[in-house]
């Protein structure tokens, strides 16, 4: 074949560990394979020089080496992308290709245009057919063949049913999928339904492929004119415990977390399920606190003069707290959905506003009842501590929530509707940023034309409805701006029922930093957009904010920065401090305050910048009104030059010391993306605001991220 023609078929195997097996499979695909065959081997970092011996005994072989071991799946896709033929097969390396297996394979799927799956008959060993086309799972299927109970009941009507025993596997028949062991995909079909899902790192990607081709409407085929013989070993299930095990076992949740109706069902009650562990962790904060304030209370006998009652005596009062406690959470928003990405600042304020509330009832309430039943001492101590603790142990929430995202699981799957350049953003977005969330299902086709990307088109726009129970999906996108609004009216009115959720890129995103509302305005409905937020008497308040908190500051500092003046002066290195000129509110021209940088980056040194303590010579900038605690970056003018009249907001508002984008962005976020933010602050600016940036920037200045 020449190196300009594309080949029909190209072969695809994973090597890890297996210079041996894998020997066997290249001899005998070099004795089978005719010209039009390519041959990819994509070795996951290897140790016992598989990646060596295809290099040097098959110079026809491509290659592809991997740093680490990136898993199967990623390491198929590897493959699959690198290859050119119309066909992909993919074999494990414990396989040995018979003669006319391949030409068998491709000529099924020649004349078989609605197969996007096919497999070859496999045989063990011994020459017996071996079980690798099988039924969908089913919970009794995972019961026999995960415990113990497959041992004692071999021929379970179950069992045999998956495993198609009442098949002959002599003739061509649909089955529901095939051992990943030997896979011929129709490079068409994977347009319609992807490539492997990489969140299986081993195991069940070979059941969610063919699963996502019926859905897709290809078929998946089992071809027993193609013979192969398998090493099957069912490494997973040979010793327990093992690492293969835990792998199994990974990916078999992975399949039903992403595919099984339970985990659906909580899907789609998200909302619920989500209010429901709010609720259950306040209560249990709540409580908690109020165990540990009696506790203290009951320390301090001695202390206070007024006798400490028994608990049997605060049942009452503990019923009244709870319900009290969480209507207030409820009533400032505690359990809205969009606190869901709230950080630790958000939900210690909204706590503290919340149980401040509850507080003056509950207070209330001891006067009401006998002073001398009930301690406010002990009250006092317990609202306290219920925001400490409610802050803390929704945190832990969080956290064990980000942990389980970051394993590929409770992922919201997402479609985006448009083939076009702006659904090629959108799609791209997601794909690369998992952290957010997102599974991405692929694109929905709204007839604009533009091509898939990469990314799989899994229909059409009249579809969608249908699509949304098929493949689980929880969030659209509309990202076609040629798409009309009565079609989107009417998808929303066809699934008003269903709990999906309906997102819109919008036309107006240069201008929707500023604060908007959707009001009717002569029975239309229009968009308002407010005066901008730091025009309004606000700033005077948070002028006067920032300068008694300077002036208190500067007083505290005035000992580490006579300590650091010094040790500057001894080093012969200049004067402690420098100026740098940067631009402030309105545009106009302010020399800003440092410690002098050094070129020796000691440890002291390093601490300082990295705690923040480097900025301590700015609160003069802060009390002389060039600069607030909280406001955009301060630029320096050749920074501001090329600035367009939207970027020039943000001269709007006095540069801070803390600025949006390191309170709240990731360290290496886009300047792009600083801007947006920048402006969007200046533009919706409040206290509460300014609070929550602050208390983040002093967390990770305490945390040493502050350099």
């Amino acid at each position: 074949m020449k190196s300009d023609e594309l080949p029909d078929l190209s072969i695809v195997t994973v090597g890890y560990r297996s210079r041996g097996p894998l020997r066997g499979l290249l001899d005998s695909i070099e004795e089978t394979a005719g010209p039009g065959v390519e041959t990819l081997v994509v070795d996951n970092a290897s140790d016992d020089g598989t990646a060596q011996m295809v290099r040097g005994e098959y110079p026809r072989v491509r290659l592809l080496e991997n740093s680490t071991n990136f898993g199967y799946s990623r390491a198929v896709n590897q493959g699959i992308r690198e290859s050119r033929g119309r066909y992909v097969l993919v074999l494990n390396p414990d396989v040995r290709v018979a003669p006319g297996a391949l030409d068998a394979l491709t000529r099924f799927m020649d004349t078989h245009p609605d197969a996007g799956i096919a497999a070859a008959k496999l045989l063990n060993e011994d020459g017996t057919v071996q079980d690798s086309c099988r039924r969908f799972y089913t919970f009794w299927t995972l019961l026999l063949r995960r415990t113990f109970l497959g041992r004692i009941f071999p021929n379970a009507p179950a069992l045999r049913s998956y495993l198609m025993a009442d098949f002959d596997h002599e003739e061509v028949r649909e089955v529901d999928w095939v051992l990943g062991a030997c896979m011929m995909v129709r490079r068409e079909a994977l347009e319609d339904f992807g490539l492997m899902d990489e969140r299986f790192f081993l195991y069940f990607e070979d059941v969610d492929w063919c699963y996502r081709a019926w859905k897709s409407g290809w078929k998946v085929y089992y071809v027993p004119q193609a013979v192969m013989r398998h090493r099957y070993a069912r490494g997973s299930a040979r010793r327990l415990p093992s690492r293969l095990l835990l792998a199994h076992l990974v990916s078999l949740f992975h399949f039903y977390e992403k595919w099984g109706n339970v985990a659906y069902w909580m899907k789609k009650n998200r909302t619920a399920v989500r209010r429901g562990a709010l609720l259950f962790s306040d209560l249990l904060s709540i409580n908690g606190a109020f165990a540990l304030s009696y506790l203290l209370r009951s320390s301090m006998r001695g202390l206070l003069t007024k006798p400490m009652f028994g608990v049997e005596i605060y049942q009452t009062f503990l019923i009244f707290a709870n319900i009290v406690l969480l209507f207030s959470f409820g009533l400032f928003g505690m359990y809205d959905r969009r606190t869901e990405r709230e950080e630790w600042p958000d939900v210690f304020l909204k706590a503290l506003k919340a149980t401040a509330v509850a507080a003056v009832i509950l207070m209330a309430s001891t006067f009401l009842t006998s002073q001398t039943v009930y301690s406010r001492v002990l009250v006092g101590v317990f609202c306290v501590l219920t925001v400490l603790l409610v802050t803390a142990l929704r945190m832990v929430l969080r956290s064990f929530h980000r942990a389980i995202q970051a394993g590929s699981f409770d992922l919201r799957r997402v479609v985006v509707a448009g083939t076009g350049p702006e659904a090629e953003r959108v799609a791209g977005r997601v794909a690369r940023h998992g952290e957010t969330g997102y599974d991405l299902v692929g694109l929905i086709d709204t007839g604009g034309g533009g091509a898939g990307f990469g990314v799989p088109v899994v229909g059409k726009l009249e579809d969608l409805p249908r699509l949304l129970g098929e493949h689980r999906i929880a969030e659209v996108i509309f990202a076609d701006p040629e798409l009309s609004n009565e079609r989107i009216a009417d998808f929303l009115l066809e699934t008003r029922r269903s709990p999906v959720d309906v997102k819109m890129l919008s036309g107006f995103s240069d201008i929707l930093t500023l604060r908007a509302r959707v009001e009717e305005f002569l029975d239309l409905p229009i968009v308002s957009f407010e005066r901008e937020a730091m025009l309004r008497a606000g700033a005077g308040v948070k002028r006067l904010i920032d300068v008694i908190s300077a002036a208190v500051l500067l007083a505290l500092a005035a000992p580490f920065m006579a300590v650091t003046s010094l040790v500057t002066l001894l080093s012969g290195r200049g004067g402690p401090f420098e100026k740098e000129k940067r631009l402030g509110r309105d545009g106009r021209a302010f020399d800003i305050f440092r410690l002098r940088r050094t070129d020796r980056a000691g440890p002291l040194r390093r601490f300082v910048v990295r705690h923040g303590l480097s900025r301590a010579p700015e609160l003069v900038n802060v009390l002389r009104g060039d600069m607030s605690f909280v406001g955009p970056r301060p630029l320096a003018p050749e920074e501001a030059a090329g600035l367009g009249a939207r970027s020039s907001i943000r001269f709007d508002a006095r540069p801070g010391i803390a600025s949006p984008p390191t309170a709240l962005s990731a360290e290496d976020a886009p300047d792009s993306a600083e801007r947006d933010m920048e402006i969007y602050y200046v533009q919706s600016w409040s206290l509460g605001a300014d609070i929550r940036i602050l208390l983040r920037w002093l967390g990770r200045c305490l945390s040493g991220r502050c350099g």
